[in-house]
């Protein structure tokens, strides 16, 4: 790399610059399991700040390449709501919350 000014005359000065490559994106995302069967009790309302279920992880990429966040990309249900609106993920931990009483005789299945 070089620099100069805009004197007169002109002067300059060389250096080296080494760029090393850490890592490339080029590792997925994975889940520790392909699918989560969860068993919960009823959730009554005053339990909706407790976590259900905790999903996990790992990307065997470096640095922030490795940073992972959770999202609910859909699913379906038995009732009414979908399952968007009756849960709710931590998008850097993973746990899984209701936002609203889960029935004993509920199934839900989320897409994370």
């Amino acid at each position: 790399m070089t620099i100069s000014d805009n004197g007169v005359p002109s002067l300059s000065s060389t250096t080296r610059v080494v760029v090393t490559v850490a890592d490339v994106n080029d590792e997925r995302p994975r889940f520790l399991d392909v699918q989560y069967r969860v068993r919960v009790p009823r959730l009554p309302a005053s339990d909706l700040h407790l976590g259900v279920y905790r999903v996990v992880a790992y990307d065997n990429d470096v640095g922030p390449n490795a940073d992972i966040e959770y999202s609910i990309a859909g699913g379906n249900n038995r009732g009414k709501r979908g399952v968007q609106h009756r849960f709710r993920i931590d998008r850097k931990t993973g746990m899984i919350y209701a936002e609203e009483p889960l029935e004993s005789s509920g199934q839900y299945d989320l897409q994370v």
